[in-house]
């Protein structure tokens, strides 16, 4: 993960001490280009933060700061950026703070922190002068949004730093985000564009680092394996002088990998032992998976199935990690859209309150003049108050659907869904009946707000939300947990019957026409279900049990039906599938012997 290298930007006092800004300045030249030139600065500045004014020490902790970044110690860089926000109330300073605090959080792997720092960041953009502050925000949010799979945000962002006259330095930091956002996207690039940033990264050697590893990747899926090796074996010395372990571990993952495919065995042995010896400090799953998948090649072809077996249980553990983080870092940008969406929706709850208030104020109002009016205008009065009275009821029941729904899907929310199943559940275990939880999420469909937009994804949300609504009766609770993931409380069914109405379900996702409303993509889902007669009727175990299973509908291929069973996160256990299951109950998808189904709000 890029970290990137922030140059301060901040002015001095009018009585700084000159010797020790010109050492600040030096220090701030170098950052990235030479580390332990740095360290020897900064050696030098501690001796005499004595005679150091306010703003030098800010700018001393910034360097400070940076030099944690890029040797991995963000922690530290995150708690020593939050003292600094607190305290400080330069406004350049608190800009460059959040700025290089959302990048941090980034790098430990903190998304949804990182996120939020952005929303408070990135408006204040435009209030900031300094041209080259300005840019160094930009170019963490497009960093920040590549890291969790928002690769059109990313591209969009660097797009306007290139328009607006950058350094040569931030020409670098363009280049490599936008080759990421490529890679990322599956769009191809030449050499010659990345040979250029290259030469433009003369001096730079993290931003250097990271353009390698971006064409390599390029270079791999063309099927140019030995230019790959050649480029990265090229330039590893010059990386590991760098100290940044993340893109050290990738490097010798990469490598690794490459060096199997070219048949060069102990060159990849070699480097899938250095990519796994510095994993944990690189923080990187992505170098761990491809270690581990190297050594259990390795290990089949020496013909040792000992090591083999460990090497793969190692890969497998560690390949479901990196699902695990891919997944979080996209839900996260889903989350804080979500939450920001939540926010909005408050402040308009908020606002319709006031509109109650007020409304109730003005009836209160009417009845104390009522007692003034004289007998003719009584019947007006009386129509007067019934009419507001009227009003206020329409509001509050307007209130009480705007709390309890999803407002892009109108079907229950996460609170509500949770309140109204778990009632539910415990009906059914006073009545001694069964009931079943179905938890299904979209495959695929960050491609499809990738490529067509989010105004294609909540039509598709939409879409899918009114395919499912028939096939509920009046006691299912059906709910949108969040981004694309949905859950049904089914009372009274047990999983056979589930897993015919989860059928149904994805013959509806198949038949929805995209086409008629401008788009071209087909709608899949992984279903997951489990029941009470293995997890008992708390809807925690019910959900977490329901997720397992989808997790293995989404390992086994996607677009299936997976039901929950004890072991089912294990690679080796056999789970049962759709088709295992209609052969068992042997009849045919479409018959789903319940009671008439209708779409519940």
């Amino acid at each position: 993960m890029l970290a990137l290298g922030f140059g301060l930007l901040l002015s001095g006092s009018a009585f700084a001490h000159a010797p020790l800004d010109a050492l600040i300045a030096e220090a701030d030249s170098v950052r990235t280009s030479d580390p332990q030139r740095v360290d020897r600065l900064l050696g030098d500045m501690e001796g005499m933060r004595a005679l150091a004014t306010p703003e030098q020490l800010d700018r001393i902790t910034m360097i400070r700061i940076h030099r944690s970044i890029t040797t991995g110690q963000s922690a530290t860089a995150i708690s020593e950026l939050r003292g600094l926000l607190e305290h400080t109330t330069n406004a350049p300073t608190r800009f460059l703070a959040a700025s290089m605090l959302a990048n941090t959080y980034a790098v430990q792997r903190q998304f949804e922190d990182a996120l939020r720092t952005l929303d408070v960041m990135l408006p204040l953009t435009e209030d900031i002068e300094d041209h080259e502050l300005r840019h160094r925000g930009l170019l963490v949010a497009a960093i920040v949004y590549n890291q969790v799979g928002e690769y059109s945000l990313a591209l969009r962002h660097v797009d306007t730093i290139a328009a607006d006259e950058p350094t040569r330095r931030n020409e670098c930091a363009i280049a490599s985000i936008r080759f990421e956002a490529q890679n990322g996207l599956g769009r191809s690039f030449e050499d010659a564009p990345a040979l250029e940033a290259l030469r433009r990264c003369d001096g730079e050697p993290i931003f250097a680092a990271f353009l390698r590893w971006h064409l390599a990747r390029q270079m791999e899926m063309q099927g140019r394996i030995p230019e790959a090796i050649r480029l990265l074996s090229g330039s590893l010395s010059a990386v590991e002088a760098t100290g940044y372990p993340f893109i050290i571990a990738q490097y010798h993952a990469v490598l690794a990998e490459l060096s199997m495919r070219a048949d060069e065995r102990a060159a990849a042995r070699r480097h899938a032992e250095r990519a796994l010896a510095i994993s944990k400090e690189a923080m990187s799953a992505e170098a761990i998976v491809k270690a581990h998948h190297v050594q259990y090649l390795l290990a089949m072809e020496d013909g040792n199935l000992a090591a083999a077996l460990s090497a793969y249980r190692l890969y497998s553990e560690a390949e479901r990690a990196h699902f695990n983080d891919v997944k979080s870092r996209e839900m996260a940008y889903q989350v804080v859209r979500h939450q920001s969406l939540q926010q909005a929706q408050q402040i308009e709850l908020l606002h319709q309150k006031n509109q109650l208030l007020e409304l109730q104020k003005r009836v209160t109002e009417q009845r104390a003049q009522s007692w003034l009016l004289l007998a003719l205008v009584l019947v007006g009065l009386v129509a007067s108050v019934g009419y507001w009275a009227y009003k206020t009821k329409r509001m509050q029941l307007r209130l009480k659907r705007m709390t309890e729904t999803d407002a892009l899907t109108g079907i229950f929310n996460r609170q509500h869904f949770a309140e109204r199943a778990t009632a539910a559940l415990l009906q059914c275990e006073r009545d001694g009946r069964p009931a079943t939880l179905v938890m299904f999420d979209l495959d695929h469909f960050k491609q499809v707000n990738d490529r067509y937009g989010h105004a294609a994804g909540d039509w598709a949300l939409r879409q899918v939300t009114e395919a499912v609504q028939p096939l509920c009766r009046a006691m299912d609770a059906f709910g949108r947990l969040g981004g694309e993931e949905f859950a049904m409380l089914l009372p009274g069914l047990d999983a056979s019957a589930a897993v015919r109405l989860a059928g149904d379900a994805q013959a509806r996702f198949s038949a929805i026409d995209t086409a008629a409303a401008g788009y071209s993509f087909r709608l899949a889902a992984s279903f997951g279900v489990a029941e009470t007669g293995q997890g008992g009727y708390a809807l925690a175990t019910l959900l977490s049990h329901a997720d397992q299973a989808m997790y293995a509908a989404k390992r086994g291929g996607r677009r299936q039906v997976r039901v929950y069973a004890p072991g089912i996160d294990d690679p080796d256990a056999v789970v049962e599938t759709i088709e295992l299951l209609r052969e068992i109950v042997r009849e045919p998808a479409s018959v789903v012997e319940v009671p008439p189904r209708r779409a519940i709000a």
